[in-house]
């Protein structure tokens, strides 16, 4: 184990420098620069000029990108041009609280309702509750989730009005959002529970367990559930990074002042260290997440062992 997270550290270094490397060279092809905004139309050329030499800019970028690895591997990810005087850190840390808190809830409810659909349908194998699950999956994947809080901001928001349509105010306004996310890990989890669930059911040792009078429910979470989770957790580690980092289109509807937001903002405003430091901390969290996914598979199958070649150390 210890030398299989070992390998897999070097590896997510050598993964991060790439991204660095490609998204640093990639954002110096956007047109512009962090000076042509609206907000520095005023300024003179000259003044710009100035700006850019203030701030490096007007040097090669094999120069810039130097800098900026010596400057990251201090732990200094630059101040944000559009946001002068605070650091990208800051930055970053003042939006993440609202995509992290309709992406947690969006995955919690969407896991636990999934799961429990999955297994219903799987026990009452083509029965209505069967049926109902497959249409679900099936919408839950193909209906896109803007058109999910469209649909929800217009009947539970303004023709109902028992929840607010947009803005950020207090955790009722994250409700909607979080629901309209929930759709893509329900179908996700219903699927994989409901497929793993009856081919666990089919098994031999469940008919010996019936044999001895094992009851139904006893049998589903003790047998049935543990086996359907390892697909689950297979999906998990993208859902949740996907998730938890903002959902563009999400937080633009509902204006949820998250890091999704964030990132086309500093995109749009040329702040290449925002730009930076969001592309390093999407990728650092997406790694992060695949590894934990791997290692939790020994939790729930201690039968599994990571290591080179799938054989044990």
């Amino acid at each position: 184990m210890t030398a299989y997270v070992g390998r897999r550290l070097v590896y997510m270094l050598i993964t991060l420098f790439v991204i660095v490397a490609l998204t640093f060279c990639l954002m110096k092809i956007l047109p512009g620069t962090p000076f042509d905004a609206e907000r520095y139309l005023s300024l003179s050329p000259a003044r710009q000029t100035a700006l850019l030499r203030q701030y490096g800019l007007d040097q090669p970028v094999y120069k810039q990108f130097l800098q900026y690895m010596r400057n990251l591997l201090k732990g200094d990810f630059g101040i944000s041009y559009f946001y002068p005087d605070r650091p990208v850190l800051d930055v970053i840390k003042s939006r993440i609280g609202p995509s992290a808190l309709v992406g947690s809830q969006a995955i919690l409810m969407g896991l636990f309702i999934g799961m429990l659909m999955g297994v219903i349908a799987a026990w009452r194998h083509n029965g209505p509750m069967d049926y109902l699950t497959m249409v679900v999956a099936v919408l839950g994947v193909s209906v896109p989730n803007f058109v999910v809080a469209a649909l929800l901001q217009y009947f539970v928001g303004l023709k109902w009005g028992i929840l607010p349509v947009a803005f950020w105010k207090s955790w009722v306004h994250s409700v909607l959002p979080s629901i309209s996310l929930m759709f893509s890990p329900l179908a996700s989890s219903a699927r994989f529970v409901r497929t793993e669930t009856l081919d666990v059911l089919s098994q031999d040792y469940i008919q010996t367990a019936r044999s001895k009078g094992m009851s139904e429910r006893r049998m589903l979470v003790k047998h049935a559930l543990r086996n359907a989770l390892l697909p689950v957790v297979t999906i998990l580690g993208p859902m949740i990074a996907n998730l938890l980092t903002g959902s563009l289109a999400i937080e633009s509807i509902f204006s949820v002042p998250g890091i999704g937001s964030l990132f086309v903002e500093s995109v749009r405003n040329n702040d290449y260290p925002v730009i930076m430091g969001l592309t390093i901390f999407f990728s650092a969290f997406y790694i992060v997440c695949i590894l934990l996914v791997d290692i939790s598979y020994t939790l729930i199958d201690p039968r599994i062992r990571l290591s080179k070649g799938n054989e044990g150390d």
